[in-house]
């Protein structure tokens, strides 16, 4: 994030710790009047609160509330709405693993002080959550315990038990029993660990939502991707989408293209990109999506020149690609349109 945008995340996260807090007997008002933060304002569309806030509310409903297992209250509460359009857009995501990378993608959305990050192997799909050095003390116990918890939730409410855990770390200490825990996750719980991650077994992420619907998706993920970019122009990746669906229609651009026109090197491309939770690759994949969906409905372009637009060397790759993102052929959608 660029050095003079506060951390911050969405409204509705702090509408709901209003909720949860009073649901103990305290006065949350209270609460949020102490720090500065006026909840009313916090209903307006868009609304954001900062980091360092969430941070002084959380230290008083821990006194207040005298519970140590508050933010797995608040987890289960959790519902994809409280996510706004990021909770709409993983509610229609074709599976838990495509949910899982448009969470990473956007995860700013939600919080834009630490840093989201997946990564797998042949067995497992990880979701790292790195604090930003500057942002650790706003990224304390139960600020850290909230986010994941609810992360899993939401995925939860989508996908039922079509998938499961296999371990969760915390980097901070814990001095009661984690069982609660470890009953929530149904995994092994550490605290006291090096990183701040959740394990994902990768059997069962790839099982199709029941509301899936990726030209939904593709249009919600352009309006997050709008927002995102009134508060956040730097963003090296915003930067790369925004110049391929510029070009991609028009010009033969690749990596080095796009690097040399940022004046990046292309490793130093990828190291930003990385470091944003994306690939060149997905960018890439994103905008042929977003222009395929734009263009497709348009008949006096032929699906050969639809393919060569986008891009592919052939249509039969165009043709894998456009049924992996809409789960149909561009000639049976552009049919039954």
């Amino acid at each position: 994030m660029p050095d003079h945008t506060p951390p911050s995340s969405i409204g509705s996260w702090a509408l709901l710790m209003s909720q949860i807090i009073e649901s103990y007997g305290v006065d949350s008002q209270a609460i949020f009047d102490n720090v500065g933060v006026n909840l009313d304002g916090l209903r307006k569309n868009n609304a954001r609160i900062a980091n360092s806030k969430i941070y002084e509310v959380w230290q008083q409903a821990q006194v207040l509330c005298d519970d140590p297992y508050i933010t797995l209250k608040l987890s289960q509460n959790m519902k994809p709405c409280a996510f706004d359009t990021l909770g709409m857009a993983l509610s229609v995501s074709q599976h838990v693993y495509d949910a899982l990378k448009r969470l990473v993608r956007y995860a700013k959305y939600l919080n834009n002080g630490p840093d989201f990050l997946l990564s797998e192997t042949q067995d497992e799909v990880s979701l790292l959550i790195q604090p930003n050095g500057i942002q650790i003390p706003q990224f304390n116990g139960l600020n850290s315990e909230a986010l994941l918890g609810s992360m899993f939730h939401v995925l939860q409410s989508i996908a039922g038990n079509n998938f499961k855990l296999k371990a969760i770390y915390f980097g901070h200490a814990f001095a009661y029993d984690k069982k609660p825990f470890e009953d929530y996750y149904q995994c092994p719980v550490y605290f006291s660990s090096d990183r701040y991650e959740i394990v994902f077994d990768k059997k069962g992420l790839f099982c199709e939502f029941a509301f899936a619907n990726s030209v939904l998706t593709s249009t919600l993920d352009e309006w997050i991707e709008g927002h995102l970019s009134t508060f956040n122009d730097e963003l090296v990746s915003y930067k790369v989408q925004k110049y391929l669906l510029k070009h991609l229609a028009y010009d033969d651009i690749d990596q080095n293209k796009v690097a040399d026109h940022l004046n990046l090197s292309p490793r130093m491309l990828q190291r930003k990109l990385k470091e944003e939770g994306v690939s060149y690759t997905e960018l890439l994949d994103a905008s042929r999506q977003k222009l395929a969906f734009k263009l497709i409905s348009d008949e006096s372009i032929p699906l050969s020149e639809l393919t060569f637009i986008l891009g592919f060397t052939d249509q039969s790759n165009f043709s894998r690609a456009f049924k992996r993102w809409s789960g149909s052929t561009p000639h049976h959608y552009r049919n039954n349109k």
